[in-house]
């Protein structure tokens, strides 16, 4: 991981880079089964996969930025995560969130995604950001939506149904300031 992390604040939170020390908190968001059934993947096995996982994460070095934690800034407590990743071998950069269930319908989703947006077509020059979001994942749906995200198409990938949403440079910077939560 880059020798300065990279942070970015919005009105209640901080999303910084993962360390790995976050791998508890990492771990028991993985073991919830109501935050996993809309991901498509795997429940972590151990603390110990996910340290592994976290030293590893390539995505700050190579790209500038990732999937970042977000702390609550009053309380520092982890709430989950979001962030951007480009995934290859497509150029596409993908939006993604997860908060544990007892931080669902308070914002911090839409609120982190919205300061993920905002630095990647600011600071990290991106024109478009796509979000991915299983079809059956009516909140989440619904945060890209209020997020200003367009729907796309659909993608089917082992079964599953994928909806992606997008969203441009200049299409997020006409959006209207948001409402403090």
């Amino acid at each position: 991981m880059n020798s300065e992390p990279f942070n970015l604040h919005s009105e209640r939170l901080l999303l910084r880079e993962f360390t790995v020390d976050d791998a508890p908190q990492l771990f028991a968001l993985y073991e919830d089964a109501d935050v996993m059934r809309y991901t498509g993947e795997e429940p972590f096995t151990s603390v110990a996969a996910v340290e592994q996982f976290l030293s590893e994460y390539p995505y700050y070095e190579r790209d500038g930025f990732g999937r970042w934690a977000v702390i609550d800034r009053r309380s520092d407590e982890f709430l989950g995560f979001c962030g951007l990743r480009r995934d290859n071998p497509t150029p596409e950069v993908d939006l993604g969130f997860r908060f544990f269930r007892r931080f669902w319908f308070q914002g911090y989703a839409t609120e982190a995604a919205r300061a993920a947006l905002s630095t990647g077509f600011g600071a990290f020059g991106l024109t478009e950001i796509i979000g991915r979001t299983m079809r059956e994942n009516l909140a989440s749906t619904h945060v890209l939506k209020k997020l200003g995200m367009t729907f796309r198409e659909v993608v089917e990938e082992d079964g599953l149904f994928w909806l992606i949403y997008s969203i441009d440079q200049e299409t997020f910077a006409r959006q209207p300031a948001p409402a403090v939560p």
